[in-house]
Parts: structure tokens; C-alpha cells; sequence
């Protein structure tokens, strides 16, 4: 009987690649019904509904839904769409709310985040020493900022995938062969690129600057002379086209009987929408800019990278140094790509830190080897002296394991703490996140979540709605009417949502500036970034008074309303402090010789005893007076103040003070009335 004896060594690249889409698997999947960023809630769920609807129907012209143009987001999105039916129909689930609706749209492409992951490793170990390989994907895998773009119904973390996975299979198509000065060309990993490279078109516009990587590419791991290369060049450069555009052709259907349409949609998104600066504004180094300049990605690379990933930077050159043959003409060519897609970018006048996230599984292959570098080096066992050869290497095998398992466990925690808002990590090394919100653009709907389930606790949740710059992605969270900021002052309301990410880029200036007169009641602080603020809004008055008690309590203004033999005295309290002293309002009515004709002493807050008004709450208790009946006709002063359960007075600061003489020391003028 024939033993077969390879079988465990042509599985052995499986087993560590299974562990590492284990290791992705978690963070990618674990909770998708989180947030909503700006995107998915005003167009991608939308898109992903209508582009199902289109296939259902062949309506093949309506799978245009965008120019970006997010055919790969969009058949993901249906898939999971497709699913979340089925098991509706089955009657497994009910009929899901927004958020878990959402969670169905990105579930498939989490999950092929996480399997990519894995093919990933496959690939890059075919390129580089295994270890290497082993450490880049592990931070791959775990990096945060990977992490968080994998877990959205969105482009930028396909598009960083087929990016990535298309320029190592090319990678791999150019290989040497038994002549290391001769690579030789492997057509199947070459159609394998050019279809990788074909989704990636489908994702997103800057696939483009990956075609216009291949060709020099190319050229320049050709041999031979110069004719001969240019045609070796040219000829797998139109296989890798060719491939790429099949691909192109055949996921998307609007390509099928509308190529005009569909291809002027293309190109029209990438000359209106990238060949401008952001048109709401952005944030760099302190200050609004619409275009944040040269350093931006450069900077933005830094903060987003972990302490690992930033050690390994620092070490890729020792790793360049060391490498020999293809494994360096690999890195450099990863170099070379980092460079280019950061120079694109960057000459672009529309920029945001996700736009160089295609760059970012290279950064971790350099990140990988540079740390694989020194850790071969510093467990590089001595050279043998007796029989101690083979305990050194063992030695030296156990020290490597501890140290990718040490990556592993930090990582890990690094996305324990900040699950699921990964998008809010900053590296801790640079200030982390503390440090980021001064720097950055900051906010894209997470946080949005926590401000609504806050909002949602309240008592007085149902007086009205509430005002948010950005409504669709805070209104799931709340059981009210989310306006915008702009209905401020047009529409009466309760409370407002204040976003950093608004803030930063200096939108809604005047209104934001009339909310934020008070202090928030509430901070919504994701991984030491202050995210939102939750203000009440201050309540209507007709004559201003702006007054100051106990150094807490503002007077902002009252309404006066005689109607039939009573009258009603609304103050609006704008508390900006808290404290633990109850007192006492009393409201006079004199007449114009001082006498007092009528008067109430309550608490002001109602129910609700000044020991227990919140720094921000903005309180408006209506208190009726009843005016004797034989009242002479006449002008009558309303005059007010505070007072403690000793009977002293609270001496106001600001507000007009009434005449001591008619309404005694430390009382404010309210207003006048005048009975018929």
C-alpha cells in the first residue's frame, strides 16, 4: 500500500491560516446592530434595498445607484437582505427594526472581511518568510482601524481588500522561478489579480490608481533587455485588463444595457464629488480647512496605527536591509505602492483619513517584517558549541511564539476596550484619543447611539422633538422626532444634540452658538474623545431678566399671562450648576404705592426641588396668582426672588432690582401689568 507522507505538509499554510480568520472573525461580526454612520443612514441601506429590488425585477439600467459605484457593497448588502427575508418568511426572526436591519446588510461583508483575511496570509506567505507573513496578517487581523471599516456597509474596506489581495496575487504571477534573475510569469495568479482588480473597480473610483500601478510594476520586475521587456510588460498587463474588465462586465448588470449611462455615472462621481473638497467642511491640526494639506494622511497614518504596528514601521528599514532576492523586491514594491496611493490621495483637494485606508495592509506587511526582523534577530540562537545547538533553537522557536502570542494578547485588548466603536482608537503611544479630537475630524455617527439611549431615559423625553445635525443616523435611538439644526428657533423643542464632528467643521455657527449659551446636561465620551453634547433647550420667555442666584440658578427671563382674574408667571430657569440647598420662590404684586395685593411662595421647579436641578436642565413651571376680585384698575409691579427655609433672601446677581422701599432688599423687578 502506497504511504502518503505529504498530506500534512500541503495542509500545514491551511491550519494557521483558519486560526487568523478565527482571530478576524469576532471583531468583525460581534454586535453589527451598533450604530449608524452618516452614510448608511442616508444612503447606503437605501441603495442596497433599491439595487435588490432592481435584480428581483431585471431591471438591470437601475443597478445604477451611485457613481462610486459600490456593485461589491451593494450584491453583499443583497445577500444579507436576501437572508434577513428568508428567515422572516420562516418565521426565525420578526420583522427587524432599523438597526437590525441594518446588521443583516452588513453581515456578508463582514464575513468576507474576516475569510479574506485568511486568503491574505496565503498569499503574502508565498511572497515573504513565513514569520513575517504570520505577524503582518496578525496585525491585519486585528488592527483597529481595519477592524472598524470591515464592520459597515460601506466601500473603503472592500475596496483596501481587492486592492491589496490583487497586488500580492500579481505579486505572485512574477515570482522566480528556478532562475532567480528570471521571474517567470504565472497566467492563473495574473487572471486571479486581474479579477481581484476587477471588484475593486466595482467598489470604488481610486481603483483607477492601482490600474495605473500595474503597468510600471510590471516593467520593472520584467528581465531582459528593453523590447523584450516592454512586450512581456504590455502583454501581462492586457491579461490582468482583460480579466479585470470580464469581471467588471459581468457583476454588474447595468453594463448589460446601459454601458453609457452607467460608465458617464462612473466617471462623473469621481470629477464632481473627488475632484473637489469636502463640501461640509474638514478638520486638521486645530482648525476648519477645506483642504487639510500635505501631512494629512501622513499624520492620520500614525494616529490610527497601534503601538505594534508603529514599532514595526520603525523597523521596516532593518527588515529592507536584510531581506534578500524577491522578498525584497516585494517589500519595496509595497513601499513604492504606499507612496503612490499616498501622493494620489494627497494631491486630491478632497480628503479624509479613509481614503488611504488601501494602503494600510501594506503598512502592516512592512509593520510584520520589520518586527519579524528583530525578533529573528534577538532570538537568533549562538553559534553551537557541544550539543547545545538544537536547545538554543528551541529556545529561540518558544521566544517566537511568546512574542506573536504577546501581539496577540495586546491587540486583542486594544479591541476589547474600544468594541464596537473601533473607529474612535487613536494610538495611545501619540495621546490616543484625548489627543486625536484636536487634531481630527472627528465623529461619523458613533456615539450617536449612546446620546440617544440617554435622551431616551429622561422623563420628559415626549415634550418634543429633538434637534441633531445629522438626524437619520440619532433617530433609531430615540422615540421622537429628530430635526435638524436648522429648525432651531422655528420649531419648538426639547432637547439638542450637539456633534463634535459639526463643531470641528464650523456648521450651523448660529445656531449651535444660541444652544450651547448653557452648559450640557449630558457628555457622551467614547474612548477619552468627548463625542456629543446633550443640551436642553432653553424655554420661551417674553421679557428677559438674566439673573443669577447662588451662583447656579439663572433667571433667564418670564412670561406674564393676566386672563381672567388670574395671573400666570412662567420664569425660565436655565440651571448651571448643580448644588444640595432648597429654596423657595416668592412672587409679589404691588400696586403702585408698594401694597401687596397678591402673592405665592412655591418651589420654583415645581415637584422638582432645587436640590435636584442639573447642571444644563432649562425649567419652566407655570404659577398661577389669583388677583383679588374688587382689583382696582391699574399698573402693578411683579416683583420676585428666593429665599431659604430660614426665611433669608438670596441676594441676585444681575436682573433689574425692584425698589427696596415698596419690595423690600434682594428682590428682582419681573415685569409690569396693567389691569383693565
Amino acid at each position: 500500500m502506497r504511504r502518503v507522507t505529504t498530506a500534512p505538509h500541503k495542509l500545514r499554510p491551511w491550519l494557521p491560516a483558519l486560526l487568523l480568520i478565527a482571530l478576524a472573525l469576532p471583531p468583525r461580526v460581534a454586535g453589527l446592530a451598533d450604530f449608524l454612520t452618516h452614510d448608511e443612514a442616508y444612503h447606503w441601506i437605501e441603495r442596497v434595498e433599491r439595487f435588490s429590488a432592481a435584480l428581483a425585477d431585471g431591471r438591470w439600467a437601475d443597478t445604477v445607484q451611485t457613481g462610486h459605484p459600490g456593485v461589491t457593497t451593494m450584491w453583499l448588502g443583497a445577500l444579507g437582505l436576501a437572508l434577513e427575508r428568508w428567515l422572516v418568511t420562516i418565521g426565525s426572526i420578526a420583522p427587524p427594526a432599523t438597526l437590525a436591519h441594518l446588521a443583516w446588510l452588513r453581515l456578508p461583508h463582514a464575513l468576507l472581511e474576516a475569510l479574506l483575511v485568511g486568503g491574505f496570509f496565503l498569499l503574502l506567505r508565498r511572497l515573504i518568510a513565513p514569520s513575517a507573513a504570520l505577524l503582518a496578517t496578525t496585525l491585519v487581523a486585528l488592527a483597529p482601524y481595519l477592524v472598524a471599516h470591515a464592520r459597515l456597509l460601506h466601500l473603503d474596506a472592500l475596496l483596501t481588500s481587492f486592492v491589496m489581495l490583487s497586488l500580492l496575487a500579481l505579486l505572485c504571477a512574477v515570482r522566480p522561478g528556478v532562475d532567480p534573475s528570471a521571474p517567470v510569469l504565472r497566467r492563473s495568479w495574473l487572471l486571479a489579480a486581474g479579477v481581484l482588480g476587477g471588484l475593486a473597480l466595482l467598489t470604488k473610483g481610486p481603483a483607477l490608481i492601482l490600474v495605473a500601478f500595474v503597468p510600471p510594476l510590471l516593467l520593472a520586475l520584467s528581465s531582459g533587455a528593453v523590447v523584450p521587456r516592454l512586450r512581456a510588460a504590455a502583454g501581462a498587463g492586457l491579461l490582468w485588463g482583460v480579466a479585470a474588465l470580464a469581471t467588471v462586465l459581468l457583476l454588474w448588470p447595468a453594463l448589460w444595457v446601459a454601458p453609457g449611462v452607467a460608465l458617464g455615472v462612473y466617471v462623473g462621481e469621481i470629477v464632481a464629488n473627488g475632484g473637489r473638497p469636502n463640501g461640509d467642511g474638514q478638520f486638521f491640526m486645530g482648525r476648519a480647512d477645506r483642504d487639510p494639506g500635505a501631512l494629512f494622511y501622513v499624520v492620520s497614518a500614525l494616529w490610527r496605527s497601534t503601538p505594534a504596528m508603529l514599532v514595526g514601521l520603525l523597523l521596516a528599514p532593518l527588515a529592507l536591509w536584510r531581506a534578500r532576492g524577491h522578498e525584497r523586491r516585494v517589500l519595496l514594491v509595497l513601499v513604492a505602492f504606499v507612496a503612490w496611493w499616498t501622493l494620489v490621495m494627497t494631491l486630491g483637494p478632497k480628503k479624509f483619513d479613509r481614503y488611504a485606508l488601501p494602503t494600510w495592509p501594506a503598512l502592516c506587511v512592512l509593520a510584520g517584517a520589520g518586527l519579524a526582523a528583530i525578533v529573528r534577530r534577538a532570538s537568533s540562537p549562538p553559534s553551537p558549541v557541544g550539543g547545545g545547538g538544537e536547545r538554543s533553537a528551541s529556545v529561540a522557536i518558544v521566544l517566537r511564539r511568546a512574542f506573536l502570542a504577546l501581539l496577540i494578547a495586546a491587540d486583542v485588548f486594544v479591541l476589547w476596550r474600544v468594541h464596537p466603536y473601533a473607529l474612535s482608537y487613536y494610538n495611545p503611544l501619540l495621546g490616543g484619543g484625548r489627543a486625536a479630537q484636536e487634531i481630527f475630524l472627528i465623529g461619523w455617527g458613533e456615539g450617536l447611539d449612546q446620546a440617544g439611549a440617554w435622551l431616551s431615559a429622561q422623563p420628559d423625553i415626549a415634550n418634543g422633538p429633538v434637534l441633531a445635525p445629522i438626524g437619520p443616523a440619532l433617530q433609531p435611538f430615540v422615540p421622537v422626532t429628530v430635526r435638524g439644526l436648522d429648525d432651531y428657533g422655528v420649531v419648538a423643542t426639547n432637547y439638542a444634540v450637539v456633534y463634535r464632528e459639526t463643531l470641528q467643521r464650523g456648521a450651523f455657527a448660529a445656531q449651535l452658538a444660541a444652544i450651547r449659551q448653557t452648559v450640557p446636561l449630558h457628555t457622551v465620551v467614547i474612548n477619552e474623545i468627548e463625542y456629543a453634547w446633550i443640551y436642553q433647550i432653553a424655554r420661551p420667555f417674553s421679557v428677559p431678566v438674566d439673573a443669577l442666584f447662588d451662583e447656579r440658578m439663572r433667571l433667564a427671563g418670564v412670561t406674564s399671562e393676566l386672563r381672567a382674574g388670574q395671573l400666570t408667571i412662567t420664569p425660565a430657569w436655565d440651571v448651571r450648576a448643580t448644588g444640595d440647598a432648597d429654596y423657595t420662590l416668592f412672587v409679589h404684586v404691588l400696586d403702585a404705592r408698594g401694597t401687596r395685593v397678591a402673592q405665592i411662595d412655591v418651589a420654583p421647579g415645581g415637584e422638582l426641588p432645587t436640590s435636584r436641578w442639573r447642571a444644563g436642565q432649562q425649567l419652566a413651571v407655570p404659577l398661577p396668582i389669583v388677583l383679588p376680585a374688587d382689583l382696582a384698575p391699574g399698573e402693578y409691579r411683579i416683583v420676585a426672588g428666593l429665599y431659604d427655609a430660614r426665611g433669608g433672601r438670596l441676594s441676585p446677581a444681575g436682573g433689574t432690582d425692584a425698589d427696596p422701599a415698596l419690595a423690600g432688599a434682594d428682590a428682582l423687578l419681573l415685569d409690569t401689568i396693567v389691569v383693565r
